[in-house]
């Protein structure tokens, strides 16, 4: 992800500014050209991912090893043609994961690095931090009986919803959906559903403050 600002020369903060969200005509024109390169490609991977949910897996842990100049445009090509619905201009970092091919990403998201994404539906312009992890709800495994072991009572899975214009802090755990402009802060573990424009953090993840009453606050 490119970035650009002054140079960090002390302990201060520093502005960035996010090329992926505003980029320039070189750049346009260079991940135009790179992606048509590798179009061919995406196309057949996807092709062969579409078979099975191990073939997707398979090649889903497989791009994400490419490195990051040739591998975001290779995953970003591969994702809009394999999984059941993708926006665009996605980038998927280094060691990133899909688990399943039936999930929705919306345009200009950015997905973190080691990031693991299950049954999860992702809005618009939402930020995922790095070693996310994005669970189909919080109910893998039974442990309600004692006499048999947990691998061997089942469980349930259900789909998650992360909404545009969210922020997922690094280290998160993801069990629930996530309101729209939401903030979940660096290594909190999400177990309820998160209301729009809130922040929350800690394990489990509580509210710290909304979006909606630091906004007002600003205006008056």
């Amino acid at each position: 992800m490119a970035e650009t600002g002054p140079r960090h020369t002390g302990r201060e903060y520093a502005e960035v500014e996010y090329q992926q969200f505003n980029p320039s005509p070189a750049l346009q024109r260079a991940m135009a050209v790179a992606g048509a390169v590798v179009t061919p490609a995406a196309w057949l991977l996807a092709f062969v991912a579409r078979r099975s949910d191990n073939l997707f897996r398979s090649v889903s842990e497989a791009l994400s090893l490419v490195p990051y100049a040739l591998g975001i445009v290779l995953r970003a090509e591969f994702y809009r043609r394999a999984l059941r619905q993708c926006g665009r201009n996605l980038l998927v970092e280094f060691g990133a994961v899909f688990v399943y091919p039936d999930v929705s990403v919306g345009d200009n998201v950015l997905i973190g690095r080691f990031s693991i994404v299950h049954h999860c539906d992702i809005g618009d312009y939402a930020l995922i931090g790095e070693r996310c992890t994005f669970l189909s709800g919080s109910r893998q495994h039974r442990f309600e009986r004692t006499d048999i072991p947990m691998a061997l009572q089942g469980g349930q899975r259900r789909r998650i919803t992360v909404a545009g214009d969210c922020w997922i802090g690094s280290h998160s755990v993801v069990m629930n959906d996530v309101g729209e402009g939401s903030v979940v802060a660096a290594g909190a573990v999400v177990t309820a559903p998160v209301a729009p424009r809130s922040i929350v953090a800690g394990n489990p993840a509580r509210l710290v403050r909304s979006r909606d009453r630091e906004a007002q606050e600003a205006t008056t």
